[in-house]
């Protein structure tokens, strides 16, 4: 069980490593072309199918609960479907629409000139709007729309669009209506475009899409398996305490069980056994994240969690096929002992709302960094960091020195309701230990005056000399010896500037940037949502300015670049 989660965990780094492009290449493929089918619609069993557009004329057949037909044309009252090797028609109200990858041949005629524009929408706008039109090569009398959900693997939304008359041309006023953001889920999307000519179906245009807002459920087969009621829900508030139970169907071919502690243990232990109560594996889990997993072998049908202690308690239980999707499920890996750039953050956000795009832009090019937060807020405000965390790209579990969060505008106060706790030493063991070559941090004027944030960066400041100093803290030199950090810039900090480029795409489509997958992550702070958003170049807290405060490798040449003069690849 050990090696086996070992080598996942060395897999799911390596894909980290290999980059933004890479992680989206790991996925299951969009199919390049849908299906519109029809089923007999909520609260009726069954929807005849007529000869002609009318309910007068002789019926075909009688589509029944369960059962599919493919619509290949509107006549704006009645759908035309496939039915048994010939044309037939039925009423709107009797059937509902779905999608599923098109089997039949269909052509590409995709115009280039067309595109969305803007494919990263927020949820405040109501549509998606093309900047163009859409030129077919035949005349179209119906056109279909389809959203493809990357966390589901599943078309989330299809739209049938009648045409009043035959045309060539769909210009972006005939799409509005059916591109509403209203009825759709945040996330990765992809958006496809066909139409019909007399029944000739094609492709006329696709695009990356990215919606801001709550994202929907990864795909799982957590309702095939046997487990309490109350880890099915993602709820905090809702428990399990003691040893728990999953029985899972060998039909549901499960590779992965991820859970989420309330309180977490110190420790847990995870027994896997097969279907004849045989036990498979036995594994002891010391180092225990909020957010953790198991893998699981093919023949497991039972997993048993028993978590050490009296007062934790487990939130949610999530079971996944192989098929899962990997950008979407939590699956964290221990820190790097070795990071290449460490971001130093107060509180779980700062490091994205004054550290901008640092976190996705290294992570995303293969660095080894990681982000220390000095404070722990509540456990909500953990969950939505690991969230925001994963969507920008880190894999390693972020290190939390835990000092208590209080709001305070004082850096003295601030500091000496923090100075029981030793918070330079933790600092200090912290860098010591993970060995970075470059240190990022928050503004000396705490941003907004925040006295914690001036704690922090002081603290970072004076850690950097005496991490490399052995006559301090002799019991961390033992432990992990001293550390030289080459670099340290400090946010807004005005000698030395240097100004990173967060709006530089991170991979083909041109859409996905650092302040893109910033503002992803960000997103996942729902707590935060009404106080601070992220800021934008030239602003008050500008997160693409900091200045160089200590070099031990020179002063920067390019000036855009943490890592300049640091052999990280």
């Amino acid at each position: 069980m050990k090696s086996i989660k070992l080598i996942l965990r060395m897999i799911s780094c390596l894909a980290v490593l290999l980059g933004v492009s890479a992680a989206l290449a790991e996925e299951v493929p969009v199919p390049r072309a849908f299906d519109t089918l029809c089923s007999p619609a909520r609260g009726e069993r069954s929807a005849p199918v007529y000869s002609q557009p009318k309910t007068s004329s002789d019926k075909l057949m009688t589509l029944s609960e369960g059962e599919t037909l493919t619509v290949v044309g509107d006549t704006g009252k009645y759908y035309l479907v496939e039915a048994e090797e010939q044309r037939g028609y039925v009423l709107h109200e009797k059937v509902k629409l779905s999608a599923a990858p098109g089997t039949g041949e269909i052509g590409e005629a995709i115009d280039e000139n067309a595109a969305l524009v803007d494919a990263v929408p927020f949820r405040k706008e109501t549509h998606l709007e093309l900047a163009g039109s859409i030129h077919a090569p035949d005349k179209l009398d119906t056109v279909y729309l389809y959203l493809w959900d990357e966390r589901t693997y599943e078309v989330e939304s299809t739209s049938l669009l009648a045409l009043d008359k035959p045309t060539d041309t769909i210009s972006p006023a005939k799409l509005k209506k059916a591109l509403n953001l209203t009825k759709w889920k945040g996330g990765r999307k992809t958006l496809t475009i066909q139409g019909s000519a007399d029944g000739k179906r094609m492709v006329l245009f696709r695009s990356p899409v990215y919606i801001f807002g709550e994202n929907s459920e990864p795909k799982n087969v957590t309702a095939q398996c046997g487990l309490p009621d109350n880890l099915r829900d993602t709820k905090l508030s809702t428990v399990a305490r003691g040893s728990v139970t999953v029985d899972i169907p060998p039909a549901a071919q499960a590779v992965l069980l991820t859970i989420e502690w309330n309180v977490r243990p110190d420790s847990f232990t995870a027994e896997l056994f097969d279907a004849a109560g045989q036990l498979l594996s036995s594994q002891e889990h010391t180092h225990v994240f909020y957010n953790d997993w198991i893998s699981l072998t093919p023949d497991t049908c039972r997993a048993v969690i028993t978590p050490a202690g009296q007062d934790v308690s487990l939130s949610t239980v999530r079971v996944y096929a192989d098929d899962y999707p990997r950008h979407a499920v939590q699956t964290w890996q221990e820190s790097p002992d070795k990071l290449d750039l460490l971001l130093v953050s107060t509180h779980q956000d700062d490091e994205l709302l004054f550290l901008g795009g640092t976190l996705a832009d290294y992570a995303a090019r293969g660095a080894k960094v990681n982000v220390l937060y000095t404070a722990e807020g509540e456990r909500m405000r953990m969950r939505e960091a690991l969230d925001g965390l994963w969507t920008a790209g880190l894999r390693g579990y972020p290190i939390v020195l835990g000092l208590p969060d209080e709001m305070s505008m004082s850096e003295t106060q601030a500091a000496s309701r923090w100075e029981k706790y030793e918070p330079q030493k933790l600092l200090v063991r912290a860098f010591r230990q993970y060995k970075p070559e470059v240190i990022v941090t928050q503004d000396f004027n705490g941003e907004y005056g925040h006295g914690q944030h001036k704690a922090t960066v002081s603290m970072t400041a004076a850690g950097v000399a005496l991490a490399a100093d052995p006559n301090y803290d002799p019991e961390s030199v033992q432990l992990y010896g001293t550390w030289q950090v080459k670099k340290l810039y400090i946010h807004c900090y005005k000698e030395n500037v240097v100004v990173m480029d967060w709006n530089r795409p991170l991979d083909e489509t041109g859409v996905i940037t650092p302040l893109f997958l910033t503002k992803e992550a960000y997103d996942k702070h729902r707590t935060q949502q009404a106080y601070f958003s992220i800021q934008k170049s030239d602003k008050e807290y500008d997160n693409s300015r900091f200045g160089l405060y200590f070099t031990a490798v020179g002063p920067d040449e390019q000036k855009n670049d943490f890592l300049e003069h640091i052999d990280w690849q």
